[in-house]
């Protein structure tokens, strides 16, 4: 059994021993000292050690003594037997919401990585990380997947939504411009942590295979799933957003009250926020920022109703935090959003 707090789905390491293969290597050689067997993950939902599946990459590279292997398969990589996870990403209706489906439903399908969505709408931005252990060199491992993230998005939008920006965390010292020339974009690497930052009129664009009655029916799988998921400790983010969700109309999402919502105490709460890199009232206000911004450029919503939905005061309490967060003012986001619509500013 894999250890329940690294594993990942196999299918990518599947997928890239049997392209390997192909090209004449035998099986033994491809899972040589990486702990697995073809066996082991041959099922589409088989899940394995993330440091393992890795290291199927690493062993690609060493074989065929291409520094680029990772990002060669990426673009001719099929997704099309990746279980649940896969048949929820294509019946999505848009990419956005394929993006944030990923996100909450991330330890159905695996425990080491985080992901960050709430710059998606605002500002195209797609953040992940991975827990590993130090030593572990993820180069051809995060280069294959976001080489296939962007090229499986053209094939679900026919069109290529050109990434505006691309950060990596590990270092490159040779072949950068390949990379940036197949992404036509600025590239960084040795970044804090994974970023792709897309157009958001793209995210916006419909997915061609989308199907509105069978994703519905997938995602109450998933969340059937995710609720027999037991949480762990890096998940406090998470559960800390969707407790503070709760309350949030109502005025009631102080720290001593979320903290008792997850079954903690205020200064657990506190000490676990730490120990990720954040806090209860960055938390709040990112939260809030992220919802605030939605329901603006939704231009559905009354500034006096996001208030309320927020849990402010007032018109003028919600105003002056987010003047603080984005430095103008909530009407100044609603007019540039209307315009960017093709609408007249009301």
């Amino acid at each position: 059994m894999p250890n329940r707090q690294n594993s990942h789905i196999a299918a990518i390491a599947r997928d890239f021993a049997l392209y390997l293969m192909d090209q004449g290597y035998s099986e033994q050689h491809v899972f040589a000292g990486t702990g697995l067997t073809l066996d082991a993950i041959r099922e589409d939902g088989a899940q394995a050690p993330l440091p393992d599946i890795i290291a199927v990459f690493n062993r690609g590279r060493a074989l065929t003594g291409n520094d680029l292997i990772g990002f060669e398969w990426g673009k001719i990589r099929r997704s099309d037997r990746m279980g649940l996870i896969g048949y929820m990403g294509r019946t999505s209706p848009t990419l956005e919401r394929l993006l944030l489906n990923l996100a909450r439903y991330r330890r159905v399908f695996s425990k080491p990585i985080e992901m960050d969505v709430s710059r998606l709408a605002s500002e195209g931005a797609y953040v992940w990380t991975y827990r590993l252990p130090k030593g572990i060199d993820p180069t051809q491992f995060v280069e294959s997947q976001a080489t296939h993230m962007v090229v499986g998005f053209t094939r679900a939008i026919q069109k290529h939504p050109r990434p505006r920006s691309l950060a990596f965390e590990h270092h490159r010292p040779r072949n950068r411009e390949v990379i940036e020339r197949f992404f036509v974009c600025p590239v960084q690497f040795g970044a804090p942590r994974n970023e792709i930052v897309f157009d958001t009129a793209d995210l916006k664009r419909p997915i061609v295979t989308s199907d509105e009655a069978l994703n519905k029916i997938l995602l109450e799988h998933c969340e059937l799933v995710l609720s027999q998921t037991p949480p762990d400790s890096s998940d406090v983010r998470i559960q800390v957003e969707r407790a503070i969700a709760d309350r949030l109309s109502a005025g009631q999402a102080t720290q001593d009250q979320i903290a008792r919502d997850i079954g903690v105490s205020p200064r657990t709460l506190a000490r676990r926020l730490g120990d990720a890199g954040t806090s209860y009232h960055k938390v709040l206000a990112d939260l809030r920022r992220a919802l605030a911004e939605r329901y603006l450029r939704d231009g559905q919503v009354t500034q006096s109703e996001i208030a309320y939905l927020l849990g402010y005061a007032d018109v003028s309490s919600f105003a002056t935090a987010f003047k603080r967060w984005t430095g103008h003012s909530p009407g100044g986001l609603r007019k540039v959003s209307e315009y960017g619509n093709g609408h007249a500013s009301a």
